[in-house]
């Protein structure tokens, strides 16, 4: 295995192969959008492997206003606190009619303590989620909101493109209301900064809805200072 090259897509290719070795018990899942793949406060005892779709990861402040964790695409896993006797932390929802394959936990673990090259990529993934929960928690920390969009645009960007291009496509439609969800921020503070992410050539919107990121100038504008004077955004 070349160790260097570890990623989601060597996890998910690891995880197929123990399925179709029929080493696991498993279920197939068709998730139409919007419907609950689990919610928060039930047990955990299985996993989840996304085959195809997108789901976002929510938790509810105790006012009820809607945080977005993360949004997962194929090849993510889902219920990692699985393999610790613990309730789900938040709910996953489809964004987009998915497929999702349920696997059992006890046998994942039997097998992951047996097959070496699973257990490695397995421990990567999780240093990859720990690694990126904790850089939410710094753009929340340090960023302004506008800086915020911008990461998590060409964050979610690079997932759902799965290569890096100039012009990187997130295909699916996600609300003003979702990303205001992610950000921390209203929904109208999303439209202004769209509008002039557009206007400077950060982002395209397509007839669908759908965004493109340019992720040459948008890390170039996450690059500029965070903690320096509000940037000044233009008017169209």
């Amino acid at each position: 295995m070349q160790h260097a090259r570890l990623g989601k897509s060597t996890l998910y290719a690891h995880l197929l192969q123990v399925v179709d070795s029929r080493k696991i018990s498993l279920t197939l899942i068709d998730l139409e959008r919007g419907y609950n793949l689990y919610t928060c406060g039930e047990n955990i005892d299985d996993l989840f492997l996304i085959l195809q779709g997108g789901i976002k990861l929510t938790t509810s402040a105790h006012s009820g206003k809607e945080c977005i964790l993360d949004i997962c695409r194929r090849g993510d896993v889902l219920g990692a606190l699985s393999l610790l006797p613990s309730v789900h932390e938040e709910s996953a929802t489809a964004m987009l009619d998915s497929r999702v394959l349920r696997i059992n936990r006890r046998e994942f673990v039997r097998v992951l303590r047996s097959d070496p090259d699973l257990f490695q990529v397995w421990s990567h993934h999780l240093a990859q989620r720990i690694r990126r929960r904790e850089s939410t928690i710094k753009h929340l920390v340090t960023m302004k909101c506008e800086y915020r969009l911008a990461a998590i645009l060409l964050h979610l960007s690079e997932r759902f493109a799965g290569q890096k291009s100039q012009w990187q496509h997130i295909d699916a439609r996600i609300t003003h209301d979702e990303l205001a969800a992610m950000v921390g921020t209203t929904r109208s503070r999303i439209g202004f900064f769209l509008k002039n992410f557009s206007i400077r050539g950060l982002v395209k919107r397509l007839p669908d809805g759908t965004l493109l990121v340019n992720s040459g100038t948008i890390s170039a504008f996450i690059a500029t200072d965070p903690n320096e004077s509000e940037p000044v955004l233009q008017h169209a």
